[in-house]
């Protein structure tokens, strides 16, 4: 009997390297129009959780108000033994717990008002809203700028910066005639804020989820600027956009854009 050794099925046709080449080609192609689409999606994608984050920063600072006689957290100055000469500081818990620190800006809260919110939103779950989007949401377990090496500086620990304007009388920004007595560091009331859906109230200063550092002008990011307004809206926005910043004769000068809202709280951003 003879042995069938035809063998069953179509034979298997192997590729050329031509057409292995034309394929890697087209993939390379492909990959390089769906890549910066795809990271463009990303962008836009964290883009909106820090506006959702704003949001929820700004709904914070509105249970902070109704809980304490619609009043803006606030620390006054203190005197401060350690400093040569005599002198004053704000002084304020922050963390890790049982962490005390003393800063002689008057103007501090704009980077530490946690240590004041956490009545309302503890850090432990608060954190990973107050970065933005593309940082790591793990609270820092080291004292800042203290004890470690790889320890932070402790304005770093948290993205959204809090408008100058809401830490002082809004005469320190009267174009015409700005104030300049220390005694107009001072809590601000919410009725004080007049145009509240103008003002803007808090910044992502950190802008971590864009592909690369836009360039930095008059202290800001020349880019797309998640930001919360006072009545508690939140958008998009360029801070150059916004109006010209007055000068803070309570610190030493300062005239950047959002901070430094002619008419300080009762002033209008854009």
């Amino acid at each position: 009997m003879q042995a069938n050794t035809t063998r069953s099925g179509r034979a298997r046709r192997a590729f050329t390297l031509v057409e292995v080449l034309v394929t890697i080609s087209i993939i390379s192609i492909l990959l390089a129009i769906l890549l910066p689409a795809l990271g463009k999606a990303r962008t836009a994608s964290r883009q909106t959780l820090a506006l959702v984050n704003a949001r929820t920063v700004a709904m914070s600072f509105d249970e902070y108000l109704n809980d304490n006689d619609e009043t803006y957290p606030f620390i006054p100055l203190r005197e401060d033994p350690n400093i040569p000469g005599g002198g004053e500081a704000v002084y304020f818990q922050w963390w890790p717990e049982n962490t005390f620190i003393g800063v002689s800006d008057a103007f501090a809260l704009e980077w530490a008002w946690p240590a004041v919110l956490k009545s309302v939103a503890p850090w432990q779950e608060s954190y990973p809203v107050w970065v933005s989007p593309g940082m790591s949401t793990d609270l820092p377990e080291n004292p800042p700028d203290f004890g470690e090496d790889d320890s932070e500086p402790a304005e770093e620990f948290i993205s959204w910066r809090l408008s100058s304007a809401f830490l002082g009388d809004p005469k320190i920004w009267d174009a015409d005639d700005p104030g300049t007595d220390a005694s107009l560091h001072r809590a601000v009331r919410r009725g004080e804020v007049t145009f509240a859906s103008s003002k803007v109230l808090l910044w992502d200063t950190h802008l971590a989820y864009l592909r690369g550092a836009p360039e930095l002008r008059e202290g800001h990011w020349d880019a797309p600027t998640p930001m919360a307004f006072a009545d508690g809206h939140a958008a998009v926005n360029n801070p150059l956009d916004a109006r010209e910043g007055v000068s803070n004769a309570l610190r030493f000068g300062d005239d950047r854009r959002l901070h430094n809202t002619a008419d300080g709280a009762k002033g209008i951003d854009y």
